[in-house]
C-alpha cells in the first residue's frame, strides 16, 4: 500500500500546505468572529497533513486509505 511520490507531487503537496496555512493565517486575523478561529485550525491542520505527505513522499490516496482502513476496525 506504500507508494513513493516524485518530485513534482511532493512540490504540489508543498504549495498546497503553503496556501492552506496562509488560508488558515488570515482566517486567525479576522478574529471578530468564533467561527473563523474554528475554519483558520482546519486549514492549519489540513496544511500539516500536506506538508507531512510531502515531507515523507506519500501520496494522498495512500493517506486516505490508511485512515479508512484504521476506522473500519
Amino acid at each position: 500500500m506504500y507508494q513513493k511520490v516524485n518530485t513534482v507531487t511532493r512540490l504540489y503537496y508543498l504549495l498546497i500546505a503553503i496556501f492552506l496555512f496562509l488560508i488558515g493565517l488570515v482566517l486567525m486575523l479576522s478574529f471578530f468572529m468564533i467561527i473563523t478561529i474554528l475554519f483558520g485550525l482546519a486549514a492549519w491542520a489540513w496544511a500539516g497533513i500536506f506538508l507531512y505527505l510531502a515531507v515523507v513522499g506519500r501520496p494522498y490516496s495512500d493517506f486516505v486509505a490508511s485512515l479508512t482502513s484504521t476506522f473500519r476496525g
